[in-house]
């Protein structure tokens, strides 16, 4: 049996084949097949009393009606060997259950855990595209759905199929005219299944579509309530959740309706078809061709055949949702938008000279260039700052050279190798990035700073602290770094989450140092201590500092200005701000502004 789940569900992420859905299951659960055939003898000894009984009932009539025919001498045995098969099935069913459950529960951490490596490796274009509730709707509601439709496969499907090849297999060995009937019979019950499948289908579609949405939309309700609060605009956004809540309400009545007509027409099919047997079973009696009790007998056998056909059609919605769901998971699993890393040269050092070569991209066939035909030198341990009005492609460069975005024309060259030949992920462990909106999560502040690294050390660490200004911050805190910050860091000011963050990535000690607007939303006082963090950060690594704010950029060794995905401009800020351009007219705005708001 094949005890990786991580190995599985790696291969999975290349592997899953949502358009073969049952092989995907198989593939999912990971078992050989003498766990299959262990699985079913197990089925079949602990559902055997439901096949005999019967017997032992067909037996009882005949020798009770026609003792001159039917002995009773063995019936004393017959109950006993009965008695034992009802008793079995306590320890034969406990075993079943856990072996299913045991298999269904590691396809469920399997599928996961391939679901969240897989979000792991996609671009950022594709996280960009599709909202995050969505994707936690997959991880979560889909992979549960493909679980259940696991257990209902085997728990109840393969129960019915092995009931319908016994009743079937006994009825051709003692009366193959009836089994003509049977035959008959059994294909018009499954005209349901042909009748309701497309309208299920298309319901199911429907209904995860709009739960998909509604947890999207549930996600960013909860994200906004900040905005939303500061705005006054609560009944608005509750009456737009309330919108999306009925379509919700709506799609699901309307499979409901399905579902329960389908479950309906299926149990009425049943009582007819059990009807019409009963009739021709009276009729071969009549006719001596069948004893009383084996009237009993083969109406039990044909209730186990048509029974059976109608738990299938009746488990066949809840099979639909399944493999709904399985194609909604390929849509992450079998996403051809990744990040390709394998049998890339992995990066194990990294001096920090980058060059962009003629480098061009733009987000969509319909819009502008973000970037247009860049070309630019950065050299180890350079000091290179872009400004430009938004819009201007400062952020775009950032995200190509971090590998998010690939250029469309040129190429950028890390150490003079193309990154197109680079494992990515080995490269950015030398590359370390201050966003402009600070990511934290509901830890520590030490959990925050040390994410993902195990052997920082109490020097290292407190060396880094003082780099990103932030001693002094935590003396005042009450447990210093084991201190909570809350969710997002909602418990700290925005300077101290973005000193936070210039510590993050200072304990990494990188080659490269990215600072995206890292001063953009504070204000005068948190500004100037995170400015001095700055100051300490770029020395000796080559950074890359994006900036509204020219105050933040004056140390700079070169100035990069942007105008429409375009280089106009570069040199020392003394150089830029003595010569006629757009750096100049920005730097008289800035003056300007802050001459107004300092009056």
């Amino acid at each position: 049996m094949r005890n990786d789940a991580e190995d599985l569900a790696r291969s999975l992420e290349y592997d899953y084949r949502s358009h073969r859905p049952l092989r995907t299951i198989v593939d999912l659960v990971g078992r050989s097949p003498l766990w299959y055939v262990a699985v079913l003898l197990v089925l079949l000894i602990k559902h055997s009393p439901v096949w005999v009984i019967p017997f032992l009932t067909a037996q009882v009539i005949d020798s009770l009606t026609q003792p001159d025919t039917f002995s009773m001498r063995y019936m004393v045995g017959y109950f006993a060997v009965v008695f034992v098969l009802v008793v079995q099935n306590i320890p034969m069913q406990t075993l079943f259950i856990s072996m299913l459950s045991r298999a269904g529960r590691d396809l469920e951490r399997t599928l996961r855990f391939a679901l969240v490596t897989r979000l792991q490796q996609l671009s950022i274009a594709f996280h960009n595209r599709v909202e995050s509730g969505r994707l936690q709707a997959k991880v979560l509601r889909d992979v549960e759905q493909v679980q259940q439709v696991f257990m209902v496969l085997f728990e109840g499907g393969a129960l019915a199929i092995m009931s319908v090849l016994f009743a079937a297999s006994v009825t051709a060995i003692r009366e193959p005219r009836l089994l003509i009937f049977f035959v008959i019979t059994v294909p018009l019950v499954n005209l349901l299944r042909r009748m309701f499948r497309r309208r299920i289908r298309e319901r199911n579609q429907d209904f995860r579509s709009q739960v998909e949405r509604m947890s999207a939309e549930v996600s960013e309700m909860i994200n906004m309530i900040p905005v939303v609060r500061a705005h006054g605009l609560e009944e608005i956004e509750a009456q737009r959740i309330r919108d999306q809540l009925g379509r919700v309400n709506q799609r699901g009545r309307r499979l409901d309706v399905v579902n329960a007509l389908f479950g309906a027409s299926a149990f009425v099919t049943f009582q007819l078809a059990m009807l019409a047997g009963l009739f021709v079973m009276a009729m071969f009696c009549l006719r001596g061709w069948i004893t009383v009790g084996e009237i009993v007998l083969y109406q039990s056998l044909f209730a186990m055949i048509v029974m059976s056909v109608s738990h299938l059609l009746n488990f066949y919605p809840q099979i639909a949702r399944g493999l709904e769901s399985i194609r909604s998971i390929g849509e992450v699993l079998e996403c051809p938008d990744l990040e390709l890393n394998q049998g890339r040269t992995p990066v194990a050092s990294l001096d920090g000279r980058v060059d962009f070569e003629a480098v061009s991209f733009q987000y969509a066939a319909d819009r502008d260039h973000a970037v247009r035909d860049i070309q630019l030198r950065v050299m180890p341990g350079e000091c290179v700052a872009l400004v430009g009005p938004s819009g201007a492609g400062k952020s775009t460069m950032m995200q190509l050279l971090i590998g998010f975005r690939r250029p469309q024309q040129g190429r950028i060259l890390l150490d003079g190798r193309d990154m197109e030949t680079l494992d990515m992920r080995t490269a950015r462990r030398f590359i370390s990035v201050v966003p402009q909106e600070t990511i934290l999560f509901s830890g520590s502040i030490r959990e925050n700073i040390v994410y993902g690294l195990n052997d920082v050390s109490d020097e290292a660490l407190e060396r880094v602290l003082e780099m990103a200004q932030l001693t002094d911050m935590l003396a005042e805190m009450p447990d210093g770094l084991a201190t909570r910050i809350g969710e997002y860091g909602a418990l700290l000011s925005g300077g101290q989450r973005q000193r936070i963050a210039i510590a993050r990535a200072l304990v990494r000690d990188p080659r490269i140092l990215v600072l995206d607007e890292a001063t953009s939303a504070l204000d005068v006082v948190s500004e100037r201590k995170v400015q001095l963090a700055i100051e300490r950060a770029v020395q000796h690594r080559t950074t890359f500092i994006v900036a509204h704010r020219l105050s933040t950029i004056r140390r700079a060794n070169r100035i990069v200005v942007m105008q429409q995905g375009r280089i106009v401009d570069v040199g020392a800020y003394e150089e830029l701000i003595a010569r006629p351009g757009l750096f100049r007219d920005m730097q008289a705005l800035h003056g300007q502004s802050a001459t107004d708001d300092n009056p």
